[in-house]
């Protein structure tokens, strides 16, 4: 064994701190506190799958190069983390536009009146990203299709370039770096571009929200939830910076042999990897968790299919 590397204790630091994420999400769907089939679901995915990243993270610091299948899972996990994280942050503003705006619908995802869920999530399954096709007058159905494309192509390109291996030669190496450099910048691209465009919108609904007011009818104020919102935004595109850099940059790569001892990474790379890589989603879920104590007092969302039978109820509060 490699011993407990550097690597290992800042892997074992955020193990630490998604276990106490997600033991308040836990306590929260036991009690009550949260839905299951809310906002917050999604966001306990991403907790799930760093929580097994950073075991990987540290399996990876403690054995090192004696089982690079940790590794890889260590790698596909931290980008199937970002890319959860970044839909949790879409879901939870179409969440505030369902609970605080009049018409209790969000023109991101326009609700279904006949509410034929099923339908939905089987043409996902089946067409894929070409799902958007029947759905063209709701942008997060084409936003979903292009971050899952943007996913696959990063996925693709690190387990491309993963599969290499000494047999090969010189030329095909290098041919092997531009295919992933390519495929993973772009990818990486495509989620730093999403992240501009949420920035985007939450100004917008920001200033909406100061014109007009929500439930809390304190006009000229922004919802607290909206400001967390925004807060997660900071550290959500220097992750997403430090991403595309890492596809882009070699000496910041995953593949760069200088960023390696004979047991891990370098105590360089570990900083930067665990700084702008790591504690960025970490602060960006702390924030997103911390809506659930501005949104408690929200009203309850509008059920669509009777909103224009029956009067609307803005009841309090519900944390879905």
């Amino acid at each position: 064994m490699s011993g407990f590397t550097g690597e290992a204790g800042a892997a074992l630091v955020f193990l630490i701190g998604y276990l106490f994420i997600f033991l308040w999400m836990l306590f929260a769907y036991l009690t009550h506190r949260i839905k299951w089939r809310s906002r917050y679901t999604l966001l306990f995915f991403h907790v799930t799958i760093r929580v097994a990243s950073q075991a990987c993270g540290i399996a990876f610091g403690v054995l090192g190069f004696k089982n690079t299948d940790v590794f890889l899972a260590y790698l596909i996990l931290g980008a199937e983390g970002y890319f959860s994280l970044v839909l949790c942050t879409f879901r939870f503003i179409i969440s505030w536009h369902q609970h605080n705006l009049a018409s209790g619908e969000s023109w991101l995802e326009p609700r279904d009146r006949g509410g034929n869920k099923t339908r939905k999530f089987l043409l996902f399954v089946v067409l894929g990203p070409l799902a958007f096709l029947f759905y063209r007058d709701n942008p997060m159905v084409f936003l979903h299709c292009v971050l899952i494309l943007a996913n696959t192509a990063i996925i693709v390109g690190g387990s491309y370039l993963a599969g290499n291996n000494s047999s090969r030669s010189a030329a095909e190496t290098n041919q092997r770096l531009r295919v992933s450099k390519i495929t993973r910048t772009a990818g990486q691209g495509v989620f730093l571009a999403c992240n501009a465009l949420l920035l985007g919108i939450i100004l917008a609904t920001m200033r909406n929200n100061r014109r007009e007011g929500d439930a809390r009818r304190k006009p000229g104020t922004v919802h607290p939830t909206l400001v967390l919102l925004l807060l997660a935004w900071f550290p959500l595109i220097v992750r997403g910076t430090f991403a595309i850099l890492q596809a882009s940059v070699y000496s910041l790569s995953y593949y760069n042999p200088e960023n390696y001892t004979a047991t891990g990474f370098t105590p360089e790379f570990t900083v930067i990897e665990y700084v702008l890589g790591v504690l960025t989603e970490w602060l960006a879920c702390v924030l997103l968790n911390l809506t659930y104590l501005t949104s408690r007092n929200d009203p309850k969302k509008v059920d669509i299919r009777e909103k224009h039978e029956t009067p609307v109820s803005r009841e309090p509060p519900e944390t879905g």
